[in-house]
């Protein structure tokens, strides 16, 4: 099979953007960046309010040359909570490759993006959801993942 070049390829990017789905796809250079505003939501107790911001970020290198990719997974986690008169911060930030899932639930009253509620914050992640189209795109265009080293060496 023949590779999509990669000016092509890059232009059918904003194809892989389903409205339904809470995360984009977009091209920056030879990249192609996925984002995925995972949840932002802000808990209201008596005596208490916490706020959870988590993002997640896929970046695919493209190698023109030989019609390969490579990717890079950052995800960031910010929380913070004010208790009578202090407050708490926690940031938590990861890179690297890795499959990632994860269940949240946030109790008490919730702002969210889509208005107040009493209900909790219920929300799962996984990864693969915003890997497995991208990654799919790119083979049926030819291009093929890189291997490590390792994986090269005993092929």
């Amino acid at each position: 099979m023949t590779a999509t070049p990669l000016a092509e390829l890059l232009a059918g990017v904003p194809s892989l953007n389903v409205p339904d789905q809470p995360f984009t796809y977009a091209v920056d250079g030879a990249k192609i960046v996925g984002t995925w505003d995972i949840v932002k939501a802000t808990s209201l107790y008596p005596t208490e309010v916490s706020h959870i911001d988590k993002e997640y970020r896929l970046e695919v290198a493209l190698d023109e040359d030989e019609h390969s990719y490579d990717y890079e997974d950052d995800e960031s986690e910010t929380h913070a909570s004010v208790d009578g008169d202090r407050l708490h911060l926690e940031k938590e930030l990861f890179k690297g490759k890795e499959k990632k899932e994860f269940h949240l639930e946030f109790g008490g009253v919730n702002k969210t993006d889509d208005g107040v509620s009493l209900n909790p914050v219920v929300y799962s992640f996984d990864t693969d959801r915003i890997k497995e189209p991208l990654f799919a795109f790119l083979e049926q265009h030819g291009w093929e993942r890189k291997q490590g080293f390792f994986k090269r060496l005993f092929s």
